[in-house]
């Protein structure tokens, strides 16, 4: 080479470095905050992730438990026929809560890390609330009818059954 290729070279290399658009000036920092979301996922990321979760295995779990006469499969013997018998109407609708919104968490425990597991820990009483109220909100935008009294017992069911899913998944996540 040259001594002028060099220095052009050197001017080159110069360039690239002094750019802030293609070399990060602090990449430790970059790679730590990287780390920190990693470690500490955002709470909402987690309930996104769920929520993703929940209207597919919701959608499925209406195959074998109809709720609130929604029977998107045109199935014709439902686990709510059996609870029904078995202990009325309130059971029934306590249990469907349960099945309906434990499976989803039990479910989305599988595509969580250990990270966000924790993370839906922190928060598991506000997310399954929620989760069981837009539930709920899809339920009525689909056409069902029912009592709030009702509705409060099925809510009360999805936050026992959300609640005994996000334990379950946080022990077998631990092991």
């Amino acid at each position: 080479m040259t001594n002028k290729n060099d220095t052009e070279w050197l001017q080159e290399y110069q360039q690239f470095i002094d750019s802030e658009d293609t070399v990060p000036k602090n990449p430790d920092q970059l790679l730590l905050a990287r780390m920190r979301t990693l470690l500490n996922p955002n709470a909402s990321s987690v309930f996104a992730k769920i929520l993703g979760i929940h209207l597919a295995v919701g959608f499925l779990s209406l195959s074998v438990c109809h709720q609130f006469g929604i029977n998107p499969f045109h199935t014709e013997r439902s686990l709510a026929d059996w609870m029904m018998t078995v202990g009325g109407h309130h059971f029934c609708m306590l249990g469907c809560g349960i099945l309906f919104v434990g499976l989803s968490v039990l479910a989305a425990g599988f595509f969580l890390t250990i990270e966000e597991t924790n993370a839906l820990k922190r928060t598991s009483h506000l997310q399954t609330l929620v989760l069981g109220l837009m539930s709920l909100g899809i339920f009525l935008s689909f056409g069902a009818e029912f009592a709030v009294s009702i509705g409060a017992v099925w809510l009360l069911g999805g936050y026992i059954g959300g609640f005994a899913a996000t334990e379950t998944v946080l022990r077998l996540k631990k092991v």
